[in-house]
C-alpha cells in the first residue's frame, strides 16, 4: 500500500511521516520508551519492569508469530527517523471494533503533530485492510493535549470510564464518517508537515498541523 514517492518500506505515508512494519532493530527504542517514567505516566501506569533480554525475546516472538488480535507498526519521520509506535489490539472482528494505542518516544518529536498525523495514517491503513467499523481509544481525562490531537485525527468523545482508580475519556472513530471527512480533505492540514521546533521559523511546506 505504499503511496507513489513514499519510502520503500512504508505501508502508508504522507511524505514527511510514514508507517511501516516493525522489525527486530526497533526493539531497543521500544524498550527505552516502555521503561520511561514520563511516557508511562501518560498511559496511567508504572514503567515496564522487564530485563532487556526478556523484552527482546518477547518482541522478536511477536514479530515471528503475529496474531490477528493485535498488530504494531513503527512510526518514522524524514527528519527524526524512528520516533514511535502505533498499534491496534483487542480486535473483535465479530463486533468490528479494535482499540488504538500510540507512543511518541523522543521528547523533541512530541507536540509537533506527529502523533496526530500517524493516527490519521493508521486509520487510513486500518479501514482499507481490516473489517472494522469502529476504532476506540482511552486517554486520561487530564491529558487535554492528547484529546485535542485525537479530535484533529477524527475521534470524538463517547464516555468517561474508570480504570484502576483513574478516569479515562473514551473516544472513537467510525469508519463511514471518517472516510467521508477524509474525502472532504479534513485531514490534509494535519498531514501537510510537522510543526516547527520552538526556535524555528515556519517554512514553506511545513504548515503546522
Amino acid at each position: 500500500m505504499t503511496e507513489p514517492g513514499g519510502p520503500p518500506a512504508a505501508l502508508v505515508t504522507a511524505g514527511w511521516i510514514w508507517l511501516r512494519h516493525q522489525q527486530a532493530t526497533d526493539a531497543l527504542d521500544n524498550f527505552r520508551w516502555r521503561t520511561d517514567p514520563e511516557i508511562a505516566r501518560f498511559d496511567g501506569g508504572p514503567p515496564m519492569e522487564l530485563a532487556f533480554s526478556d523484552f527482546v525475546a518477547r518482541f522478536e516472538y511477536d514479530l515471528r508469530f503475529p496474531t490477528t488480535e493485535r498488530r504494531a507498526f513503527a512510526i518514522e519521520t524524514a527528519e527524526g527517523g524512528h520516533i514511535g509506535t502505533v498499534m491496534y489490539y483487542g480486535a473483535d472482528y465479530a463486533g468490528q471494533v479494535a482499540e488504538l494505542g500510540i507512543t511518541i518516544g523522543p521528547g523533541n518529536a512530541r507536540e509537533r503533530g506527529a502523533g496526530t498525523a500517524a493516527t490519521v495514517l493508521f486509520l487510513r491503513h486500518t479501514w482499507s485492510t481490516l473489517p472494522l467499523r469502529r476504532v476506540v481509544l482511552h486517554t486520561l481525562t487530564w491529558n487535554v493535549r492528547a484529546q485535542a490531537a485525537f479530535r484533529r485525527a477524527g475521534f470524538g468523545e463517547v464516555a468517561t470510564v474508570e480504570r484502576n482508580g483513574q478516569l479515562y475519556l473514551r473516544m472513537e472513530a467510525r469508519r463511514e464518517w471518517w472516510l467521508l471527512w477524509d474525502m472532504e480533505g479534513r485531514f490534509e492540514r494535519v498531514l501537510a508537515g510537522p510543526k516547527p521546533f520552538a526556535n524555528e521559523t515556519a517554512q514553506p511546506g511545513l504548515t503546522p498541523a
